[in-house]
């Protein structure tokens, strides 16, 4: 059915012809007077600008090159006095000097009006030059003729010249070109310096100068300084034109006029330059005060060309910064806009004109234009009203030049012909529409079979299953759901049962524990709305374990399903209980007692105890094995077991590794007290016998143990190990017992055994090296040889002495290796020293296995013929005492070739080795070596004293010479010089040293001062000597006792001491001077006092007190021994 045509538009309007010409005339017009208002704001006025622009830049440029050539050439002149005065000041008595100088400076720049100079003293100079040709010089010495008198001399054109003084303050030092170039001015030598615009002193004219300073050679400084006029400034201004009446002018920093601009009509020129340093807003100028004012409101801007108006008439300007030395000018460049404009009309007429004939074309283009438009637009209307009534066969064709309204055409046509298929396409979608439909239908039916079988699958599935939607209701479940999780039939059959609801009715019946049910519930749901996939294990309320899967749906929401692994949890318990504990005993095992060893180390760490680690082993357990069975010998360990387990305390661990070895873990123990009473307790448990079925089986325990923490880093398996170590040395020591593991034993043991490994390498790798310590003769004060010391010099532990690493190898093949080694580095280094002019003979160590290797002999010729320059008599071997006694023939038949060959033999550390008189005359040992502990010790140890004297004696029976090593101090060479010792070496001499050291310490050892002129005891004077050492260790013992290093204390009595004994002889103190008697009895009386008074504050506990009167007894006893000392002649203590 045809409906209506509705009524889109009115059809009141205008012809297109009409219509398309009002606006092309509107257009015109608008276009050109938008192209002439565009060409005058944007072509015209900026031109002018521009011009503007220009002309100030020339002006600005003139007027800086005029000032340029105005200060360019006193900078140029005064650079090159500084070379003209060579570091001199001209002679003041001469001005003759001065001029010389600078009157050439004058005459090249007439800009230059006069030469000013002045020194840090106080001289100055002036030289001027006048008109006519004349000169003037003006001379200052503020020292001698003060500030207030000065030399002026006159030079006159013909050359005649007057001389007088003038009385006016005048110093040099207070002018300005003086101040700003002067010495802390912040100006370095020679750097220029220009003076602000001021009027000068002598001409009183205005004016400006630029100075430098100097330094003469004198130390003075020198400031010279050249003057310019501001009228010769403002001949570069006075004439500078910019457009038709512009001006130009130049200004100082505080806007004072520097050079002044074209003057007003009708003013003399003299007149003008009087405004000279005036403010520039003074100017009777109204275009610079204006532009002045200008300026300011623009933040005295810098560069640009800004403008301003005055009397209705718009002016430019311009101001630029000129700089001058530290201070900035500034130049101005202003003048009326008119005088850059161009005349308007020639250059505006032919533009109009064009633009007017534009505008004409415009039009005639335009009309004949609406004339081929309108005929195809008329056919497209009829057409149009034909569509409209579905005409479609009355179309009558369109053609035109215009694109637009061919297209236009052609939609018409192309509507026409969809309108004609529109019925043919709307049975077409009809009958697909039912098509459709049907399929629906079928896709229905398949859903609800799918609906069937997964309630099928679900019902039948062996565990529970939940489905759960987007928005969170349980929208499928079977009844193993509810019966898992005991759930009741009303809360299942409840219509939209949510998740939340299963959650709460758990929660309030406290699956969840204790807590807040709302909380529990908020939790559980934000969990599960996240939608994650998930698997975790939970255990309910009656012990069942769910294995719970639970997987998102991609439309939201997600399936879990629940299995129930009760059975199989149970089964890997039994195998996680049978890999961690033991079959027979249900003890841990090994692998459950290392990871608690690993976690209870740290952990004991941490609380500040110890942990100990019990190693036991059965002592006997075989033979019940195998006397009863395997089955007695189980139910023993089981009963064992019980009982070691009953002894250990609670958080102890009690393990068993295998056979019938256990392992106890002790933890937050202290130290061996702590375990004992439990040691003790396991030894008694196990010990005990056990009936088993008859038979009485007894059998008892090893136990090793161990601590952690340890000085050293150990892991578990270490601990373990030192464990059985110690189990081991228990079994060894009788069993039935325990042994406490050395961890300090350990470390030295594998230190050691680290260094015999190490040792063969470091002889390879040449790691050993020799030291050398001198021999002298302390009452000569002269070097009588050194001895050679080997060293190791360790990449890690750095240079080791010979008793960390001689005795691991005392029996090892590298022993001799090494010795042959250091006799041949010694002779090398003894053929080096005397090419540097030192001969110095050199003993070295030989250890008795190298002694008695058949081929020493042969070895030792080799060495010495490979340094022919070395004297074999200055090197010397030297034999342990205890060595040369092991195979005495031996050795003095090795020893006697060895002599053969000029080399001399020493027992070292003789005293030690317990020889027969006869084996020491039968040695050909040449030097005895007295051993340094009995050296070390004499002077507070009588017996070593006296061990000392009677080798003193022997080597003198027997023509040895004798040489004391272990000289520690200076008071142990007195000692030994008093004896009649005279060789000696020590720490106290020298350390042992490089090679390279050794030369420059014999050039600068000179002795000991002390040392010198002591001289030698007599025999009777012996028992004065024993009573001093005997009265020094008997201090020493009560200082110890009253340190508490000592449980009692020596004799207090003072007649049973040695000096006691001494002083009651009376037969020593013959021939003595009296009043040292009298002073030393006085001071033993007053020691022996304060010793029994000290004693009795420590056994009141005055601990305090007793130190402070430990003081005096020292004091006393240094002065007891001086006494002493003055007894036997000998006060150089």
């Amino acid at each position: 059915m045809m409906r209506p045509a509705m009524k889109l538009f009115n059809h009141a309007g205008q012809p297109l012809r009409q219509f398309l010409l009002r606006r092309v005339g509107v257009l015109v017009t608008s276009t050109v007077l938008l192209v002439v208002g565009c060409f005058a704001w944007l072509g015209l006025w900026p031109m002018a600008d521009q011009i503007a622009s220009d002309q100030f830049d020339l002006a600005v440029v003139k007027a800086e090159s005029g000032l340029g050539q105005v200060f360019e050439a006193p900078q140029q002149l005064l650079t090159m006095s500084r070379g003209w005065l060579a570091g001199s000041a001209p002679d003041l008595q001469s001005p003759q000097a001065f001029n010389a100088i600078f009157e050439p400076v004058l005459a090249v720049s007439a800009r230059i009006t006069s030469v000013v100079a002045g020194t840090s003293t106080g001289q100055g100079w002036l030289l001027l030059q006048q008109a006519d040709g004349r000169w003037r010089n003006r001379m200052t010495d503020v020292p001698r003729w003060g500030a207030e008198r000065h030399w002026l001399l006159e030079h006159g054109a013909d050359g005649a010249l007057q001389t007088r003084w003038a009385d006016q303050h005048y110093d040099p030092r207070e002018r300005p070109w003086y101040q700003g170039a002067r010495a802390g001015s912040g100006l370095s030598e020679g750097e220029l310096f220009w003076t602000a615009p001021y009027l000068f002193f002598t001409t009183k004219e205005p004016g400006i100068t630029v100075s430098s300073r100097m330094r003469l050679r004198d130390g003075r400084d020198l400031v010279v300084g050249l003057d310019l006029t501001l009228k010769d400034i403002s001949a570069y201004t006075l004439n500078a034109s910019v457009g038709h009446s512009g001006l130009v002018l130049v200004m100082t920093e505080d806007e004072r006029l520097l050079a002044a601009p074209r003057p007003p009509a009708g003013m003399p020129a003299g007149q003008w330059l009087a405004q000279v340093l005036q403010p520039v807003a003074a100017l009777p100028l109204p275009g610079v005060s204006s532009a002045l004012r200008a300026w300011h409101g623009h933040d005295r801007a810098v560069g640009g060309v800004l403008d301003f108006l005055l009397n209705n008439q718009r002016w430019l300007f311009s101001v630029r910064p000129y700089p001058l030395g530290q201070q900035r000018l500034w130049v101005m460049v202003l003048a009326p806009a008119t005088d850059f404009s161009p005349s308007w009309l020639p250059m505006v007429l032919p533009v109009l004109l064009a633009l007017l004939a534009v505008a004409l074309f415009a039009v005639v283009l335009t009309e004949r234009g609406s004339r081929g438009l309108l005929r195809p637009l008329r056919l497209l209307v009829d057409n149009s009203e034909r569509i409209g009534r579905l005409e479609f066969d009355a179309l009558r064709p369109i053609r035109s030049r215009v694109n637009e309204i061919n297209h236009l055409a052609h939609t018409q046509h192309t509507m026409a012909r969809l309108l004609q298929d529109n019925q043919t396409r709307l049975d077409a979608q009809a009958e697909e529409l039912a098509c459709q439909v049907e399929e629906l239908k079928q896709t229905e039916r398949r859903l609800q079979q799918q609906n069937d079988r997964l309630t099928a699958i679900i019902d039948n599935f062996p565990g529970a299953v939940s489905v759960v939607d987007a928005n969170m209701h349980i929208v499928a479940c079977n009844a193993e759901f509810g019966r898992v999780f005991d759930l009741p039939a009303d809360l299942l059959a409840k219509p939209d049962l949510t998740f939340e609801d299963v959650i709460r009715f758990n929660a309030q019946r406290g699956d969840y524990g204790p807590g807040d049910v709302e909380q529990q519930v908020r939790d559980r749901v934000a969990l599960a709305r996240q939608c994650k996939p998930h698997r975790i294990e939970r255990t309910l309320p009656s012990g069942t374990v769910l294995d719970i899967r639970g997987t998102p749906l991609p439309s939201g929401g997600f399936v879990t399903l629940y299995a129930d692994i009760s059975e199989t949890k149970r089964y890997e318990f039994e195998l996680e209980h049978q890999a961690h504990f033991d079959a027979l005993t249900g003890l841990p095992n090994r692998v459950l007692m290392a990871d608690r060893l690993r976690q209870g180390m740290p952990l004991v760490q941490r609380r500040g105890h110890q942990l100990a680690v019990l190693f036991l082993d059965l002592d006997g357990f075989k033979v019940v094995n195998d006397q009863h069975g395997h089955a007695v010998g189980d139910q023993l360990l089981l009963i064992l077991a019980g009982r070691m387990k009953e002894v250990l305390r609670e958080g102890d661990t009690l393990a068993r590794l295998g056979g019938d070895e256990f392992v106890a873990i002790l933890m937050d123990v202290d130290g061996l007290a702590s375990c004992e009473p439990i040691l003790a307790r396991l030894l008694v448990a196990v010990a005990a016998p056990a009936r088993i079925g008859g038979v009485e089986a007894a059998v008892s325990a090893s136990i090793g143990l161990t601590f952690y923490p340890q000085q050293q880093d150990v892991d578990a398996d270490q601990l373990l190990r030192q464990a059985d170590q110690a189990m081991y040395v228990a079994k060894q020591a009788g069993k039935n017992g325990y042994h406490l593991f050395d961890a300090a034993q350990d470390l030295q043991l594998r230190g050691r055994f680290e260094d015999i490994q190490r040792l063969p390498q470091a002889f390879e790798e040449q790691e050993f090296v020799l030291y050398y310590q001198p021999k002298v003769n302390m009452r000569s004060a002269r070097v009588v040889g050194a001895e050679a010391l080997v060293r190791w010099q360790h990449p890690q532990r750095g240079v080791l002495a010979p008793a960390e690493f001689l005795p691991l190898i005392e029996d090892h093949p590298l022993m001799v290796d090494l010795g042959r080694w250091v006799i041949q580095t010694a002779l090398a280094q003894m053929a080096q020293w005397q090419t540097q002019g030192l001969r110095l003979p050199v003993s070295v160590n030989v250890a008795a296995r190298q002694l008695q290797e058949g081929d020493f002999v042969q070895d030792l010729a080799a060495a010495l013929a490979a340094q022919p320059t070395v004297a074999a008599n200055d090197l010397q071997i030297e034999v342990l005492e205890t060595s040369a006694l092991q195979d005495m023939v031996r050795v003095t038949g090795i020893m006697s070739q060895c002599a053969d060959l000029g080399v001399q033999f020493s027992l070292d550390d003789f005293g030690t080795g317990y020889s027969s008189l006869t084996y020491l005359k039968r040695l050909p040992a040449s030097v005895l070596k007295i051993d340094q502990s009995f050296v070390r010790d004499m002077l507070d140890d009588a017996d070593d004293l006296s061990i000392l004297l009677g080798v003193l004696d022997l080597s003198s029976s027997f023509h040895r010479e004798v040489i004391a090593e272990g000289v520690e101090t200076v008071e142990h060479g007195r000692m030994l010089l008093q004896l009649g010792c005279d060789l000696a070496q020590g720490y106290g001499i020298a350390r042992p040293m490089p090679a390279s050291d050794l030369l420059g310490w014999v050039g600068a050892w000179h002795g000991h001062a002390q040392w010198f002129d002591v001289p030698v005891l007599p025999r009777q004077d012996l028992p004065l000597l024993f009573a001093m050492v005997e009265h020094r260790a008997w201090v020493s013992a009560i200082e110890s006792y009253l340190l508490g290093e000592r449980a009692t204390p020596p004799v207090l009595d003072g007649h049973l001491c040695r000096v006691g004994q001494w002083l009651a002889a009376g037969d020593a103190l013959q021939g003595k001077n009296a009043a040292t008697v009298r002073r030393l009895v006085a001071l033993h009386e007053h020691i022996h006092e304060l010793a029994a008074c000290l004693c009795e504050l420590k056994s009141q506990g005055q601990t305090q007190t007793l130190y402070i009167q430990l003081a005096p007894l020292l004091e006393a006893r240094d002065e007891l021994l001086v006494q002493m000392r003055l007894l036997l002649g000998d006060v150089r203590s």
